[in-house]
């Protein structure tokens, strides 16, 4: 955006803090707060290896008293609440897609979609109690294990007998596992009559990982 609209920037030294202020007003109005700081924290270490390079006097892009915009309401502190997701359990109860399974492993091990897109059977480790999450699915690419409950232990020795053949449990990407549980989550209401689709909008995957997080805080405390 700053080479577009200032093509006086030719490098790294000619950006100024002007600038950054610019982006931050364009880009963050889609952004979290919170991800709004993680990008102040990449700038700020961009110029101090900047410095390094070019010399302290010549940069200075990065202020800590930015003004920061109005940003979008984040979603990922809105929770599942326990009797939702065993209504959209229940709903997709007779579904013949992935999407089922991708809901039950989010809800119990606190996976990302696109982490049980490429989950494979190997990846489940019955004796250690474990799941291994390749660096294929997962966030910034940082493999990584979560543990697997005792009351959960049974559900995935049943996932493992329903799929016998090692590899990939889908060939559905994450974008379509999620549109599934969304079709779902438009004919399914709380005890209000409120369809999950509309209470939970935008949100699908960290709503129910905001639920097995919560959960997993009462049970570690």
């Amino acid at each position: 955006m700053a080479k577009k609209k200032h093509p006086e920037i030719k490098n790294v030294v000619d950006i100024r803090q002007e600038h950054i202020q610019e982006w931050i007003n364009d880009r963050g109005k889609n952004w979290s707060l919170r991800t709004l700081e993680n990008h102040m924290t990449k700038i700020k270490y961009l110029e101090e290896q900047a410095k390094k390079v070019f010399g302290r006097d010549n940069v200075n892009f990065y202020n800590k008293d930015y003004e920061k915009p109005k940003t979008k309401e984040s979603t990922r502190n809105v929770a599942f609440s326990k009797d939702d997701l065993n209504r959209l359990k229940e709903s997709m109860k007779n579904s013949r897609s992935f999407a089922k399974e991708a809901v039950e492993i989010t809800a119990r091990c606190g996976l990302r979609i696109d982490e049980v897109a490429h989950l494979k059977r190997e990846d489940i480790n019955i004796n250690d109690k474990e799941i291994f999450v390749s660096r294929e699915g997962a966030k910034n690419g940082k493999a990584r294990t979560v543990p697997i409950r005792d009351k959960d232990i049974s559900y995935f020795k049943e996932l493992l007998e329903k799929y016998p053949t090692n590899g990939y449990f889908t060939k559905s990407d994450a974008k379509s596992i999620s549109k599934s549980i969304r079709r779902y989550m438009d004919k399914t209401q709380d005890r209000e009559g409120v369809l999950l689709s509309k209470k939970y909008k935008k949100t699908t995957d960290h709503a129910i990982r905001k639920l097995y997080a919560t959960e997993r805080m009462k049970e570690l405390r």
